[in-house]
């Protein structure tokens, strides 16, 4: 088997100089089949306990993110005396805690366990979230969304540490499948707490909800204490092999071209972070892809606005949000089998537009509902390649990753503190100015993406003819 044979079978970005030898690519003196099976072993296990359990947490994360939008429609906002400003305002301050807590939180996690560290914030968060149910004015729901916020921060950062680059997109499909799922499945329980608890023992049912979703996470924090796996060379793990150890971290080392993917100094990782280019334009596509993503916390009023009563109101989110998870899913399996990125961002957001325009133009219900899909399976399937395009365009090290990683996402998810003002009570049942924002915001991040991928694509060329020069391999971007 000559060696382009073997870089197709593997698939590794880092291309191989036409003077290597077959040894100097393999694992240990494996031959080429034994490597192939042990990774594909490897990869299973690592899914297992990895991508499955963060699956599970994801959708209380999300949960407890957005279930003030179910309790908005199950009447807290009227119950606390809350002006439409002021609920905005409610949606809004939690992320002031979300982000002030990105750096930091992503920088603790390359130094301590996983394992522990994210259980305890689980922990945290869930008791946090069922505090909202007790909570009388307007005062009482700031602090409780600042301070969820906070605790909330630490959840995503560095979690796919285990993979390549381009094994990421499914991996982060699936788990942001819990977003999607979450929605849809939050409103379905809403549905069934706002009917049957509403009164019981002398409480509201959107404080029900609080109490219910809260106590959940804080069994899913008990069980992530087993699930979660700490980072690939931070010791041995029990649930792999000695080989399986080692192989773990030597195909990591392989495809970032580099002995060992370090943690790196945090200075360092700071530095090549704030001035790599590359990073400050998907810190922008985040923003425009988020920032059209902001219907969410509002979703039920929106879908309101069909003519519906609360409980079937919020029965029908559900379809839509199990079609974004279905979108999604697709295109980021697609993205894995191309290698592309760019045009997997842009044509979700184009989708995103044509949804947003139906919504917005006109009174119909059927073409409106269909608006809504269309919204839905746009914005969520561009997020799940924008999340997997940060690990292949920063393959190393670790802690500039993890740094990347939280600007993207410290910056991005400002867009739901503006955001949370697009769509005003006033402005039913069209909600007009919100469509044209978010439409807006959707084209910005089709142009950014556009232009990221043309230049990672130059830089490829070129890399390809520094290697004819010289003969040393060089790394290539996913574009």
């Amino acid at each position: 088997m000559d060696v382009e044979t073997l870089k197709d079978s593997q698939a590794v970005h880092l291309e191989v100089s036409p003077k290597a030898t077959l040894q100097e690519v393999r694992f240990e003196g494996l031959t080429l089949e034994e490597e192939t099976v042990l990774e594909k072993k490897l990869v299973r296990k690592i899914d297992l306990h990895l991508v499955c359990s963060l699956c599970l947490l994801f959708i209380f994360n999300i949960l407890d993110r957005s279930n003030i939008a179910n309790a908005r429609l199950g009447g807290m906002q009227t119950d606390l005396g809350l002006t439409d400003t002021q609920y905005q305002t409610a949606v809004a301050i939690m992320f002031v805690g979300y982000l002030t807590g990105q750096v930091p939180s992503n920088i603790i996690l390359t130094r301590v366990r996983p394992s522990r560290y994210i259980p305890i914030a689980i922990f945290i968060w869930g008791s946090i979230s069922m505090c909202a149910a007790a909570t009388q004015n307007f005062a009482g729901i700031i602090v409780v969304r600042v301070l969820l916020g906070f605790a909330e921060s630490p959840f995503f950062a560095g979690a796919l540490s285990w993979y390549k680059p381009q094994e990421i997109a499914p991996r982060v499909a699936v788990m942001y499948c819990g977003n999607t799922i979450a929605n849809g499945f939050g409103g379905m329980l809403a549905a069934g707490i706002l009917s049957g608890l509403d009164g019981a023992s002398g409480l509201a049912g959107w404080r029900w909800l609080f109490i219910i979703e809260g106590a959940g996470t804080i069994v899913a924090g008990f069980l992530a204490v087993w699930l979660l796996p700490d980072f690939p060379g931070s010791g041995k793990h029990s649930w792999l092999s000695d080989q399986e150890q080692r192989f773990a971290e030597w195909r990591l080392a392989q495809g970032a071209n580099s002995e060992f993917d370090e943690n790196g100094s945090v200075k360092e990782g700071l530095i090549d972070a704030f001035t790599d280019p590359k990073a400050w334009v998907l810190v922008a596509i985040q923003i425009c892809q988020l920032t059209s993503q902001t219907w969410t916390y509002f979703f039920p009023s929106i879908v309101k606005t069909l003519g519906f009563n609360n409980i079937v109101t919020l029965l029908i989110t559900a379809p839509v949000y199990v079609f974004g998870f279905i979108t999604s899913l697709g295109n980021s399996f697609i993205a894995t089998y191309t290698d592309k990125r760019a045009i997997l961002i842009v044509w979700p957001l184009m989708v995103d537009i044509i949804g947003n325009v139906l919504v917005i133009c006109t009174h119909s219900t059927a073409p409106r509902y269909v608006g809504m899909f269309l919204m839905c399976a746009g914005s969520y399937s561009a997020f799940n390649v924008v999340q997997a395009w940060i690990a292949s365009t920063v393959p190393r090290t670790r802690t500039k990753r993890a740094i990347v990683y939280a600007l993207v996402n410290l910056c991005g998810n400002s867009a739901n503190i503006y955001g949370s003002y697009f769509f005003p009570s006033k402005d039913a049942p069209q909600y007009r100015l919100g469509g044209i924002i978010l439409s807006s915001f959707a084209a910005g991040g089709i142009v950014l993406a556009l232009s990221l991928g043309f230049w990672l694509r130059q830089l490829n060329i070129q890399a390809t003819r520094e290697e004819e020069r010289d003969g040393q391999p060089r790394y290539k971007y996913l574009w």
